[in-house]
């Protein structure tokens, strides 16, 4: 197996929260700068599974815990996100996983108990950009390609009073997939995703 240089570049905060004292969360990510990932992949003679990702991320907030007060997320990225995957996998017993992912701005929000109040603000103002080549042969289990370009992401799972969230992508947004699946015993999925604000609410 070859593989070349993997940047996996972001500025990223994770949180975790307990419950045991009234907590607040207030995040303010800015990123001015270009991200770039990539990863050239040439894989062979592999007797159980296979991964390969490349993975750009301008901004990332995790919070995951009991409980908290309120939780404000601010992320702004004036910056261009992209990632590029080139993969070859051939003769592999298991499955083929390949992912191309550029994020601009990404948070994700996750209390087992009281959020409070949630406020999340997310803007883009250039491309985030995905690029997936991909050759597949003589695969036992399963293949799954997927080039995915997002600007804006907010996944929140909580108990909560109010939430507020505003998304604004200035950019456009771009997913491109060649892909080549053959002699695959299982399932072949092939996906190529551009997405400009996605916010999802759970939990409540």
């Amino acid at each position: 197996m070859t593989l070349s240089k993997l940047a996996i570049a972001t500025a990223a905060l994770t949180l975790c929260a307990g419950a045991a004292n009234a907590q607040s969360i207030n995040s303010n990510q800015q990123n001015n700068a270009n991200i770039r990932a990539k990863l050239n992949a040439i894989v062979e003679h592999v007797g159980g599974d296979v991964t390969a990702t490349a993975a750009g991320i301008g901004n990332s907030f995790t919070v995951d815990g009991e409980g908290v007060t309120g939780v404000t997320n601010r992320q702004i990225f004036w910056g261009d996100a992209s990632s590029l995957l080139n993969a070859n996998v051939e003769n592999v017993v298991g499955d083929v996983s390949l992912t191309s992912a550029a994020i601009a701005n990404s948070a994700t929000i996750k209390t087992s108990h009281w959020g409070g109040d949630i406020s999340n603000t997310q803007f883009v103002n250039i491309d985030p950009t995905a690029v997936l080549n991909s050759e597949t042969y003589d695969i036992g289990g399963e293949v799954s390609a997927t080039a995915a370009a997002l600007s804006n992401s907010a996944t929140i799972n909580s108990e909560f009073s109010r939430v507020g969230s505003n998304q604004q992508n200035f950019a456009a947004v771009n997913a491109i997939a060649s892909a080549t699946a053959a002699r695959v015993a299982g399932d072949v999925t092939l996906t190529a995703a551009a997405i400009g604000n996605s916010l999802t609410v759970t939990g409540f």
